[in-house]
């Protein structure tokens, strides 16, 4: 089965907790067989969206797909400077690590 997005905006279901600004991969299939999600924990991961609110693990979460245009705010995975390329867990890409998006200002963790 597939989704299908016109405007970047989509819903899955948390595979565990998910605060908003998360940056999220795809996991296990839910009950209807559609992908679920969960935050990443890697610089390595394969991020697809962000979370655009709060969720308890088994909630339907509202998303914004990687890559369909526009910013919107994430969890800064360290201390994060203005311009600064980010990856996966929102911390600055380190080369060879796929890059979401750029820091528009610096931002710091904790």
């Amino acid at each position: 089965m597939s989704t299908y997005s016109e405007n970047g905006k989509n819903s899955y279901t948390a595979a565990a907790a998910v605060v908003k600004g998360d940056i999220l991969k795809f996991t296990t299939a839910d009950a209807q067989g559609l992908p679920s999600v969960t935050p990443t924990t890697a610089a390595t991961d394969a991020a697809v969206a962000i979370a655009l609110a709060d969720a308890n693990q088994g909630e339907k979460v509202a998303v914004k797909i990687l890559g369909t245009g526009g910013t919107t705010p994430v969890k800064a995975g360290g201390t994060v400077a203005a311009g600064a390329t980010l990856g996966a867990t929102g911390a600055a890409a380190a080369a060879g690590n796929k890059a979401i998006g750029v820091a528009l200002a610096g931002a710091s963790s904790g």
